[in-house]
């Protein structure tokens, strides 16, 4: 599954339309066209007003769609703030020019007191916190060994290794000495035209396909490294998938 969770997708769509969904409920309601309920929204006085009309809602729903550390406090926050316009709105005012907000608006806030609830609840709010909870963020690993030189804490030591598998976030290299976990490595790393030296972070210690290393997650100093690994990486990606065609027409003509 590489897609956010569902519910998150569907509370962030309603939040990021909400905008929309009020300028409709204006014309369902009212006897105005929608020009003339387009034209009175624009003489929203103050910026605070302009701001809780177009932006808030949009922006909870972007920081639920983010999924990061800085998300989930923004995200709460947003209900919260619209719990208390809703409880402090004075007659005829923006957003509703009603006696009372709308009943939709009503519903939105009883909603939004129940969102709170259900993000308060550990599970909900770990992919918030843990990286390794947000499954659609795992990058596809390409199994191929490419040979690689890496020095790690005597920078004039080179030492020679294999890289097993590789993805845009790391690679896995069936080095067996002893090296700390979170130590720094400098790596150097050639295929085909394509080279660079780029630093990474030692992750983890575990066996792939029966051999023991090191799990590595890339630290790139810059933009220009990332998208330099990624062109590596879609060669990598094409010429497996050239491997696995001629394989599989190699099968066939054997049967």
């Amino acid at each position: 599954m590489k897609n956010r969770p569902l519910i998150f997708i569907l509370i962030a769509f309603i939040h990021i339309i909400e905008p929309l969904v009020k300028v409709l409920y204006f014309k369902a309601t009212t006897p105005f066209s929608l020009s003339t309920i387009v034209s009175n929204i624009s003489q929203i006085h103050t910026a605070r007003e302009f701001f809780e009309f177009w932006f808030l809602f949009p922006i909870g729903g972007l920081a639920l769609l983010g999924v990061k550390r800085w998300s989930y406090p923004v995200f709460v926050g947003v209900q919260i703030y619209s719990i208390y316009s809703h409880m402090t709105y004075e007659k005829y005012t923006w957003p509703y020019v009603s006696e009372v907000p709308f009943v939709s608006s009503l519903i939105l806030l009883f909603v939004n007191a129940l969102i709170i609830v259900y993000f308060a609840f550990p599970d909900v709010r770990r992919p918030f916190f843990d990286k390794t909870m947000r499954w659609w963020e795992t990058r596809t690993r390409y199994h191929l060994r490419i040979p690689m030189t890496f020095t790690s804490n005597n920078p004039n030591k080179l030492q020679d290794c294999e890289i097993l598998n590789i993805s845009q976030s790391g690679i896995f290299m069936n080095y067996k000495g002893a090296i700390d976990l979170e130590s720094e490595i400098k790596m150097n790393i050639s295929y085909k035209d394509y080279n660079i030296t780029l630093l990474g972070t030692v992750k983890s210690q575990h066996a792939f396909e029966g051999e023991r290393g090191l799990g590595i997650r890339f630290k790139f100093q810059n933009i220009w490294e990332n998208l330099y690994m990624r062109k590596i990486v879609k060669q990598v990606s094409k010429d497996i998938a050239m491997i696995e065609k001629a394989q599989k027409k190699a099968q066939k003509m054997a049967a």
